[in-house]
């Protein structure tokens, strides 16, 4: 019988060299690459995300420019005695960011018109004759918005939107109306002249990506209506998810215009006292109900701003004081309320063509 003897094998040490070698070479590929998928492509996102958001806010104010200029234009035409010819202008906005190919996925923003949301509200009393003292009561009504919701991964979270003439900006800490609408109150002979704009959106429509798509515009039809003879307060209602950002644009304003100081508020002792004389403030969040109250009372305006936490609304209420009688001394008298009504047709992308606007 034969007998087998096993041999020893030999340690190759070349092929433990290239073992180690590309163990090593995996390491640090997948080191770098960990630091790219970690801290590079992050920050490079976030600071796209970023630029994208500054770079839709400007396109949302061209929106609003090509929108301010029709009206202009059409006001010009009517004052020349020439007929308005509506012009259809296409505002570009960019909705998303692009992502890193294999690394990172596009941020996609979604564009929308709706001309059911955001209703828009003014009330008042007149007297539309010098002689007969008939009341007539006044209800003009406004509405629709054009939002920009962009799906930022990286960078907050924020919605832009133009509504009412207004430019506004929201994300999860905060809201502010960036381009003001127009509004205006001034005095004369101790006496108030008020004149705002209200803008009526109209269409549908709603895409979604990341290219560059754009919001068709055109003004169809432009009016101003003054009222000299304004029996009661002026109330002006607006129902907007950016509650919080008309609220801070009235407040500011309407402080600046009467030169109230922070200063002169206290709390007031009544939340829901409508006719208080003197200058409070009250901020109160009621949970059960689902609603956060704020209110301010002055002798010249009030303001109320509740939120309905279901749906996400807010509901601000601007009172502007009229003393018609011209009897309290705390009050002024409003000489004339000057109201323009605008109609714009509106849609975005390509269905501009398909609802010819």
């Amino acid at each position: 019988m034969r007998r087998i003897i096993a041999h020893k094998k030999k340690w190759d040490e070349n092929g433990v060299v290239s073992t180690v070698g590309t163990i090593m070479g995996l390491l640090i590929f997948l080191t770098f690459l960990s630091m790219i998928v970690n801290s590079y492509v992050p920050v490079w996102m976030k600071d796209s995300e970023s630029s994208h958001m500054n770079i839709a806010y400007g396109q949302f104010g061209d929106f609003k420019e090509s929108i301010d200029t029709q009206i202009l234009y059409a006001r010009m035409s009517e004052l020349a005695g020439v007929s308005f010819t509506p012009t259809t202008v296409f505002t570009p906005i960019v909705l998303g960011v692009d992502g890193v190919p294999i690394f990172s996925s596009s941020t996609l923003g979604q564009l929308t018109v709706d001309q059911a949301v955001s209703p828009w509200n003014a009330w008042f009393g007149y007297f539309p004759n010098k002689i007969v003292n008939v009341k007539q009561i006044v209800n003009e009504t406004a509405g629709g918005s054009v939002i920009l919701d962009v799906y930022n991964r990286y960078f907050v979270q924020q919605s832009l939107a133009y509504e009412n003439g207004g430019v506004l900006k929201s994300q999860s800490d905060g809201q502010v109306l960036r381009a003001e609408p127009t509004f205006d109150i001034t005095f004369v002979n101790n006496t108030e002249e008020v004149k705002l704009v209200m803008i009526n959106l109209l269409g549908y429509g709603s895409i979604q990506g990341s290219t560059t798509e754009g919001v068709h515009s055109k003004v169809i039809s432009v009016s101003t209506d003054e009222y000299s003879r304004v029996y009661s307060d002026i109330s002006l209602n607006h129902t907007t998810p950016f509650g919080l950002a008309w609220w801070g644009y009235y407040n500011k304003t309407l402080a600046d215009l009467f030169g109230i100081t922070p200063d002169r508020y206290k709390t007031c002792e009544h939340v829901g006292e409508p006719n208080y004389p003197g200058y409070c403030y009250t901020q109160q969040t009621v949970p059960q109900y689902g609603l956060i109250p704020r209110i301010i009372r002055s002798p010249y305006f009030k303001l109320d701003l509740t939120m309905n936490q279901t749906s996400k609304n807010f509901r601000i209420i601007v009172t502007l004081r009229n003393d018609f009688t011209n009897t309290d001394p705390r009050m002024l008298p409003i000489r004339t309320l000057q109201i323009t009504k605008v109609i714009v047709n509106t849609a975005v992308g390509g269905i501009g063509s398909l609802v010819n606007i």
